[in-house]
């Protein structure tokens, strides 16, 4: 039976993995904030994976067995302006998005197998230009998606494969997060009070066709199965998204400015 760690074990794309592959032949040592239902083939730990003493904790209950793969699914969205966000909740979301998929990595790379996997979950909105209150959270995995291609490189020298899985928007309430993050920036901002409430309505309007979860599930059990893998997959992108960002920046500026500020 092939061993895994599973990273953001209780979410939404975390739970349906775990029970999805605890379910087809894999052991799952699954690490999140908060607790995780009891199920066959799991092995499941109550940890902050922004704090380095508690993953080491864990690394000390398991540092004994050998894995086949660590999948990072944790992770938050958030947004807000950069000018108006505190700076203590920007270094918190680097720190959920970006550095605890680093301090994962470092602990428990020699427990991987030869010809071990990590999978590293990126975004759809990594490789592309990020909209107004949305670069936060788009920076976060833009750097986690450069640090995975630079990690790429150094473990290849180690024989251990690192696979960034890009995916777009999943049925697991980012939509619902969406409206609340623009409805909170609608309520606090103090510079952007006449663009908030027309960026919310485009929020609203341009809902992103979601999958249901089990799809992300199927496709990591698939990287999981394959021997040769490729380096990026990537799934259910938004178009429009795509579309925008391939505009000449200028056009992109002009486009994004005339749909969010009000008529004079």
């Amino acid at each position: 039976m092939k061993k895994i760690i599973i990273t953001g074990a209780n979410g939404g794309i975390g739970l349906a993995t775990l029970k999805y592959l605890s379910n087809n032949g894999y052991f799952v040592y699954a690490l999140d904030i908060n607790k995780i239902e009891k199920m066959d083939n799991v092995e499941s730990f109550e940890c902050d994976l922004t704090k380095e003493e508690e993953i080491r904790k864990v690394y000390k209950s398991i540092e004994n067995e050998k894995i086949d793969a660590i999948v990072h699914l944790s992770g938050c969205y958030y947004m807000d302006s950069f000018i108006e966000i505190e700076e203590d909740k920007l270094k918190e979301i680097f720190d959920i998005n970006f550095f605890s998929v680093y301090l994962v990595n470092k602990i428990f790379i020699n427990l991987l197998n030869k010809n071990g996997k990590i999978i590293i979950t990126s975004s759809e909105v990594a490789p592309l230009d990020p909209l107004p209150f949305n670069g936060i959270y788009s920076i976060t995995k833009a750097t986690l998606e450069n640090y995975a291609v630079s990690l790429r490189q150094e473990l290849n020298l180690l024989d251990i494969k690192v696979i960034i899985l890009r995916p777009g928007a999943v049925n697991t309430g980012l939509i619902a997060d969406s409206i609340k993050n623009v409805e909170r920036i609608e309520k606090e901002t103090v510079l952007y009070k006449d663009n908030a409430p027309l960026f919310k309505n485009i929020v609203e309007k341009n809902e992103s066709k979601t999958i249901d979860a089990i799809k992300i599930a199927k496709l990591i059990n698939k990287i999981l199965i394959k021997k040769r893998n490729k380096l990026l997959y990537k799934i259910n992108l938004n178009p429009k998204l795509i579309l925008l960002s391939i505009l000449p920046k200028r056009l992109q500026l002009f486009i994004i400015k005339k749909l969010i500020t009000k008529r004079k």
